[in-house]
């Protein structure tokens, strides 16, 4: 019998919903000074981990579909998956208002 949570897919999935984009932001509130480059990819990462989020949590929810247990059914194919698809929703969102403030300041008039 095979276990979803033990498969590495699940703990991509986490790694990259949590562990990373946490580590981001924990990064981007502790810094005082940060060039536009490094911001740029900081977007550019986030955007990136949110797009690989969701082909990850799907390859998820199909493995769970074909395990008999019934822990990760409850998680993964309930309602509960919704509220997972939130995860790389708010990292794409801190991405894209990352991207906007390196182009902002860009292009910002000077007198």
């Amino acid at each position: 019998m095979e276990v979803t949570w033990l498969r590495a897919e699940f703990w991509l999935l986490v790694l990259t919903s949590l562990a990373l984009p946490f580590y981001i932001v924990v990064h981007l509130l502790r810094a005082q000074d940060i060039s536009r480059w490094l911001l740029l990819a900081f977007a550019l990462l986030l955007l990136l981990l949110s797009g690989l989020d969701i082909i990850l949590l799907k390859d998820v929810m199909a493995l769970a579909e074909h395990t008999r247990t019934l822990l990760d059914d409850a998680v993964f194919r309930s309602e509960y998956s919704l509220a997972l698809y939130l995860l790389p929703l708010l990292a794409a969102g801190l991405g894209i208002n990352l991207l906007s403030h390196v182009i902002t300041q860009h292009l910002r008039i000077r007198p």
